[in-house]
């Protein structure tokens, strides 16, 4: 069995350039955070808090009494999207080969897909909130002000004296 002595790998390394390795390694590294934030799993948490968000957001403007009943219909298709999406790219998390079939067949591409219908929903509601506020500044510009800083009607007389 021969011997394999550690001269020769010295030798070998000493004479790759520095900026040869130095580029490997940073190529290594951009590809493996790209993969990772492409991860079904880490987009199904993402799309998760986005349409918790989408929600909130939903509820406050139902408050303002600004939606219509295509934004009622167009969040529960949303919903109803994102869950099923969800409890799939989840249970293929459970294993690793089923991870990883889900992402060589495009999985990454639905989240994506999902995430953006998320993010103009939310900014339709907020497009529909600020026109809103803009109409109601002429009637009391203050209380726009405090709106916008979450200090509106929900907050009793004493606690909006104590944060001014």
């Amino acid at each position: 069995m021969p011997i394999i002595t550690e001269q020769p790998v010295s030798t070998l390394t000493s004479m790759l350039p520095t900026k040869l390795l130095i580029a490997f390694l940073v190529v290594v590294a951009g590809t493996t955070m790209i993969i990772y934030s492409m991860l079904p799993l880490r987009l199904a948490d993402i799309l998760i808090a986005l349409i918790t968000e989408a929600e909130e957001t939903y509820i406050e403007a139902h408050r303002m009494g600004i939606l219509s009943a295509a934004d009622t219909e167009m969040l529960a298709i949303l919903q109803l999207g994102v869950s099923t999406v969800t409890e799939s790219a989840l249970r293929n998390s459970l294993s690793w080969r089923a991870a990883l079939r889900d992402f060589l067949h495009g999985r990454t591409f639905t989240l994506l897909w999902w995430i953006r219908e998320v993010k103009q929903f939310e900014t339709h509601i907020k497009i529909l909130k600020e026109s809103q506020l803009r109409t109601e500044i002429k009637l009391n510009p203050r209380a726009v002000f405090l709106r916008r800083r979450g200090m509106g009607p929900r907050y009793s007389g004493g606690q909006l004296r104590a944060l001014i």
